[in-house]
């Protein structure tokens, strides 16, 4: 399938359903970036980063790139844009937002409004080693299989959360990244 014909059609199933937009209500804006690419082998994939144990916030967590909105960003897609390229080092221009997700408030005072970028192919990076431990390459075919994700309590640090979980290379993906993780397969399930 041919970039513009695919860009196409993950606009349109994300755009199926408006994603739900919420006001902050005292909560710091942010924005992440859920990159989607092709692979010739695995169909599509994603990009997930494993922050570091030095970062401000959510010490040693994987997420998609992203982060707080700061005055200059024209808008929460710039701050996406912005933040992935500061992370990984993937230029904005390398990016096509085909849609968002729902806007997903998290327990550390953040409220996170997720872009989904699609890229022609696997995108060379080179992760910020202030910011990223490590990068993962989950395909959402695989994400999406029987038995991917499960349901249940996840205990990190000293308190214990009911979230969405999946293991990716050994991780555990749980949270607000979870959710939207759920969400984009949802969402995308008939083109995976």
């Amino acid at each position: 399938m041919d970039f513009e014909r695919l860009a196409d059609e993950l606009a349109a199933h994300l755009a199926a359903r408006p994603a739900l937009e919420l006001a902050p209500d005292g909560r710091a804006t942010a924005a992440v970036l859920a990159p989607i690419f092709p692979d010739p082998t695995l169909g599509l994939c994603t990009l997930l980063t494993l922050r570091t144990q030095t970062v401000r916030d959510h010490k040693g967590q994987v997420s998609f790139p992203g982060g707080v909105r700061e005055a200059d960003d024209a808008d929460l897609a710039a701050t996406a844009l912005r933040e992935t390229e500061e992370e990984i080092a993937l230029p904005r221009a390398a990016v096509r937002i085909v849609g968002r997700l729902n806007d997903t408030p998290v327990l550390t005072g953040y409220l996170i409004r997720p872009f989904v970028g699609l890229l022609r192919e696997r995108p060379a990076i080179r992760p910020s080693p202030e910011e990223i431990e490590r990068v993962l390459w989950p395909s959402l075919c695989a994400l999406a299989a029987p038995g991917a994700c499960r349901w249940g309590p996840y205990r990190f640090g000293d308190f214990t959360v009911d979230s969405w979980m999946f293991d990716v290379e050994g991780h555990v993906v749980w949270g607000a990244t979870a959710r939207m993780l759920v969400e984009l397969l949802e969402r995308l399930r008939p083109v995976l």
